[in-house]
């Protein structure tokens, strides 16, 4: 177990340079003493830093051919402190429920993995960033760049997830565990910028084999370019809500279509959307 009962930045500040490399925030491994890498790295881990690493970046950085170039530079990226793609949030294989959404919105008052993070310390943000006793989060509130205190308000998003989550399973759950959330673009940007660009190179490239590593018996699109990477890679949707069962990754599921928490949608609640018939079996299939 990695973080446990630690706070994830020690006695150190992630806010205090964040422009030079030789600050603790470069490698913070020192930092985590209890770290216990595998010595063969689960295939799972593996995907988790390739999409974090990914070679599209440099190739995208300068070319404006590339259907990634606009999102890539809505960041500077060759600059360390580029925040990384964030491949999924939360226990991928093990949790009942995936989300899918658009891709990821940036922050750049949290502290969040970027070029000089070390591989560990990434793949544990991810793995546990809403694992109370790894401090990466807390109620849904980032940590700062200060490494110290938490963003005055939790992250609409999240809060949104985690209600849906809840009229799904018919119970309190715990983010990470019992749901976890993918995009079909991983890089970030604020507001959607570049995304409908790259949707189909980054779903294609990336999508299929995230899938592969999910247990996830529901899938639950959100919004308007989850829907397009569905429509365009799997079947038409029709309306929202389920949408029937889809062998996707090599298992079955039952997808689930609704607006995102962010749309124009009247209604949003996954508990307006689907009939109390089909909700129960919902909940039944991620209560078995």
């Amino acid at each position: 177990q990695v973080g446990r009962g630690r706070r994830p930045l020690g006695s150190e500040r992630l806010g205090e340079d964040l422009y030079d490399c030789h600050h603790p925030s470069c490698n913070r491994l020192n930092l985590f003493e209890h770290i216990q890498m595998s010595k063969f790295m689960k295939a799972s881990d593996e995907l988790l830093l390739r999409i974090c690493r990914c070679e599209e970046i440099s190739r995208a950085a300068t070319n404006h051919e590339h259907p990634c170039h606009e999102i890539v530079n809505t960041q500077e990226p060759h600059w360390d402190g580029f925040q990384l793609p964030e491949p999924w949030s939360g226990d991928l294989k093990n949790a009942k429920l995936l989300f899918i959404a658009s891709n990821p919105s940036i922050n750049s008052e949290e502290a969040y993995p970027n070029r000089i993070w070390s591989n560990e310390v990434t793949l544990d943000f991810f793995s546990n960033r809403f694992n109370p006793e790894s401090n990466w989060t807390n109620n849904r509130k980032v940590l700062l760049v200060d490494g110290e205190n938490y963003a005055k308000r939790s992250v609409a998003f999240w809060n949104s997830v985690n209600l849906q989550s809840e009229r799904a399973f018919g119970r309190k759950v715990l983010m990470g565990i019992d749901c976890a959330m993918t995009e079909v673009v991983h890089c970030k940007s604020k507001d959607e910028v570049g995304v409908s660009n790259c949707l189909k190179h980054c779903s294609n490239k990336w999508m299929d084999e995230i899938l592969s590593f999910s247990e996830a018996k529901v899938l639950m699109l959100l919004g308007s370019q989850a829907s397009s990477w569905f429509e365009s890679s799997v079947a038409p949707l029709e309306g929202f809500g389920i949408q029937g069962t889809f062998r996707l990754g090599g298992k079955e599921r039952l997808v689930i279509h609704i607006p995102h928490p962010a749309s124009w949608a009247k209604v949003k609640r996954l508990d307006k959307i689907l009939s109390k018939d089909e909700l129960s079996g919902i909940q039944r299939i991620l209560n078995y």
